[in-house]
């Protein structure tokens, strides 16, 4: 399935045993289940920014709820930080404060991958489509 709109999916990243490590240390995963668990967060990801001077970019995914940041390059996920790790680190990625909507950012990184809508565009039983407001008072 392809990850929503401004999402990208790195699942398919080779991964260093250095990021496993970290995955591990970090989130505290089981060392056999980093890999299976790194793969999963990959799987949803959202571009935080580029490097200019290697190349690498800098990719921000949930785990378990907890913001995770990968920097991957070449192809391969190099490492994984907390977001309080990264923070200091953002200008290095062409960013010199935080992304504008960064809520809503993780929101939809959190939010269920959405599935194609049955033929006649019905969302399914119980589904609502969210209410537009007029910018009135009710």
């Amino acid at each position: 399935m392809t990850p929503p709109p401004g999402q990208r999916d790195y699942s398919g990243a080779r991964l260093s045993r250095h990021a496993l490590d970290r995955m591990a240390e970090r989130f505290g995963v089981e060392p056999e289940g980093a890999e299976a668990a790194l793969r999963g967060a990959l799987g949803r990801t959202r571009r935080l920014g580029r490097n200019p001077a290697n190349g690498a970019i800098a990719v921000v995914a949930l785990h378990r709820g907890r913001t995770l940041v990968a920097v991957l390059q070449d192809g391969a996920c190099l490492t994984v930080l907390t977001w309080n790790q990264f923070e200091p680190r953002l200008a290095d990625f062409g960013r010199p404060r935080l992304p504008r909507k960064w809520g809503r950012a993780l929101a939809r990184l959190a939010a269920p991958a959405p599935d194609a809508a049955p033929e006649g565009g019905a969302k399914g039983p119980g589904v609502q489509s969210p209410r537009r407001s007029s910018g009135g008072f009710s």
